[in-house]
């Protein structure tokens, strides 16, 4: 979670969200209190019956989606992910280009 915080703050200024879905069960209840002890201000949408999470295949966590422009995925896969790596800024700033 620092990691997607750090990248939440780092692609904003380029106009790039970055969201952690929440699929928690107990929805607000759990993950406010979990984001306001680590100090995490970035936006947590809420899927506790995990309809938006099936919509995109997710079947485990960490899960990371990335969606265009368009609203199309275009990438995105299992496991944890730097997003602040050279490569990942690179892909960023390429999909960011095409459309």
């Amino acid at each position: 979670m620092p990691s997607v915080q750090r990248a939440q703050q780092e692609y904003q200024k380029s106009g790039v969200p970055v969201l952690a879905i929440s699929l928690d069960g107990t929805g607000a209840q759990a993950v406010k209190p979990f984001l306001n002890e680590h100090k995490y201000v970035l936006p947590v949408p809420l899927d506790p019956e995990m309809k938006l999470a099936r919509s995109l295949g997710v079947r485990v966590t960490p899960w990371t989606v990335i969606i265009d422009r368009n609203g199309a995925v275009v990438g995105g896969g299992y496991g944890p992910i730097d997003l602040l790596s050279p490569a990942f800024r690179n892909y960023i700033k390429a999909l960011s280009a095409r459309s």
